[in-house]
């Protein structure tokens, strides 16, 4: 998810806030003129602020109604009160941060990052990335492609684990440096529904900037592309996001082994949901709370994934020291509609799917999407109940 609202006294942590998706952007904060609302309603991306128009899904036999399943915790709003959430300073915030500190200490870049900034530079990879990039043109993934292997590796081996349908699933690489492509950054402007007037004012004052930027080092920024998402829209390819700048920030802090295969393992795990319609499973609830659902569960089939012989087959004490990097990214914002789960909730939820796939070994085989789902319903109660003291 990404907020956006830049605060120059706490830098990134205060800027944004990465948990592996990215809630699509609906309500910029003051500009003269803004993305238009229909442009940024369109599609889904992970279960962040988009809507869903999905009918109920039909629960296996052998799981209670709703009403049980879910019980006194499931049916109330989340309240603050119940849950323990530090907003500790991850260290892989701590790497872009270093890089923004560096560019907001000299004058004329600092000028350069707010007029991209204001300018909505950072909508522009990603939208870009999703419709008009596609496996037609070679991929690579990472500043220079360092992680190509990686992610394509983790593309073929989570679509043969799953047993949605995935073959038509496209895999694409967000970029920082699309922002010094003037047809590029144009023709996204002209998507997010700007008059082309102000498209190509935009445009120059974008491309110009980080061209003459000494800090940026030309888009190869992670502040603009330090996300991953999951997206899909009737009449459009499935795909798959990967941002630059969240594979470098990792790698940067002693992850690039594994930081690959687990964001694309929660991000695959949101397209089972849109596959298997997962996401009204509570009904009537807050958005805040339908998306922790559906995040915590991408959390847990992750980990499933990464720790079972027949998936990732990935040293489970690793991906926990990884994943415990990747959830100290806090999220305490209860009432926000991209609210993921606190950490220690979604350290739960991966501990859930890591005996899963224990059990799974034990017993020889891989578990369904469904068998996975059912058991992850029956395991949710306990998995948000109240762990304030």
């Amino acid at each position: 998810m990404l907020r956006r609202s830049l605060s120059l006294g706490s830098l990134l942590a205060a800027a944004f806030v990465v948990v592996g998706c990215h809630e699509l952007p609906t309500s910029p904060e003051t500009a003269t003129l803004s993305p238009s609302a229909a442009a940024l309603a369109r599609g889904t991306i992970s279960a962040g602020g988009g809507s869903f128009a999905r009918t109920q899904p039909v629960l296996p036999s052998s799981i209670a109604p709703l009403s049980q399943v879910f019980g006194e915790f499931g049916a109330r709003a989340i309240n603050p009160g119940d849950y323990v959430c530090s907003e500790e300073s991850s260290p892989v915030v701590q790497v872009v941060d270093a890089e923004l500190a560096r560019t907001l200490a000299d004058p004329a870049d600092r000028k350069r990052l707010l007029d991209m900034y204001a300018h909505y530079a950072d909508y522009l990879p990603v939208y870009d990335a999703i419709y008009f990039q596609s496996t037609a043109t070679p991929q690579y993934f990472g500043y220079y492609g360092e992680f190509t292997k990686a992610v394509t590796k983790a593309e073929r081996d989570v679509k043969r684990f799953w047993d949605i349908p995935s073959s038509e699933l496209q895999v694409v690489a967000m970029h920082g440096t699309m922002l010094l492509d003037a047809e590029r950054v144009y023709r996204t402007y002209i998507l997010l529904g700007f008059p082309p007037a102000t498209a190509a004012a935009y445009t120059k004052v974008v491309t110009e900037s980080l061209a003459a930027s000494t800090t940026m080092n030309g888009g190869n920024y992670a502040f603009w592309t330090f996300n991953a998402v999951s997206y899909r829209e009737e009449g459009f390819t499935d795909k798959i996001v990967m941002g630059d700048g969240i594979l470098e920030a990792y790698a940067a802090i002693g992850y690039g082994d594994v930081a690959p295969a687990a964001i694309f393992a929660h991000e695959f795990a949101h397209q089972i949901q849109f596959e298997n319609e997962y996401f009204e499973d509570l009904g009537e609830v807050t958005q805040a709370e339908a998306t922790r659902y559906s995040e915590l569960m991408a959390d847990a089939a992750a980990a499933y994934y990464l720790t079972h012989k027949r998936g990732g087959a990935l040293n489970q004490k690793r991906v926990t020291q990884f994943l415990q990097v990747f959830y100290q990214i806090g999220d305490c914002a209860f009432t926000n509609d991209g609210h993921h789960g606190t950490p220690n909730q979604r350290m739960a939820a991966a501990e859930f799917g890591f005996r899963l796939a224990d059990e799974a070994q034990k017993q020889g085989h891989i578990l369904t999407s469904e068998e996975f789902h059912a058991a992850f319903l029956a395991y949710y109660p306990t998995l948000i109940a109240p762990d304030a003291k």
